[in-house]
């Protein structure tokens, strides 16, 4: 291998090639480095924790009446019997924010921002919200309804 016109010097092929093993290595040891220290920086995922919580029973939560309640983080969230099936979702309308209202008689959800609306299972049936609402996972034991929340 050699220049012709630049007037530079001659490599020769060994030379050539203990430097490009040189360079991969340097490069290879660089990434590992790199990595390392990414995944040093960037903490872990933490894996969430959920607790079941006694919000109340099926005595006090009559077919098509709901219940609000307030999680350890402070979110807002809402438990709904409708006709039997009971469920919990968050207060908070998935467009902008603004807690939504159970309204018994039409058994939907509204939000009064921007005229959304969801139905009693949360999906978005009407209006800007871009999907359904956020639902915690309930549990009915021994007539006491519980939901899981997040454990802090």
């Amino acid at each position: 291998m050699t220049e012709k016109d630049g007037g530079g010097q001659q490599v020769s092929r060994r030379d050539f090639l203990a430097n490009a093993a040189m360079t991969v290595g340097l490069a290879a040891t660089l990434g590992t480095a790199g990595i390392y220290g990414v995944r040093y920086l960037v903490p872990k995922a933490k894996v969430k924790k959920f607790v079941d919580v006694l919000v109340t029973n099926l005595q006090e939560l009559t077919p098509g009446a709901a219940r609000e309640f307030i999680d350890a983080t402070g979110r807002k969230g809402i438990l709904v019997n409708n006709n039997g099936k009971v469920k919990a979702f968050s207060k908070i309308c998935t467009h902008l924010g603004c807690e939504v209202e159970w309204h018994s008689q039409k058994k939907e959800f509204y939000c009064p921002c921007h005229e959304g609306f969801f139905n009693a299972d949360g999906k978005n049936i009407k209006g800007p919200p871009p999907r359904p609402l956020d639902e915690f996972a309930v549990t009915v034991k021994d007539d006491n309804i519980y939901v899981a929340l997040e454990e802090v």
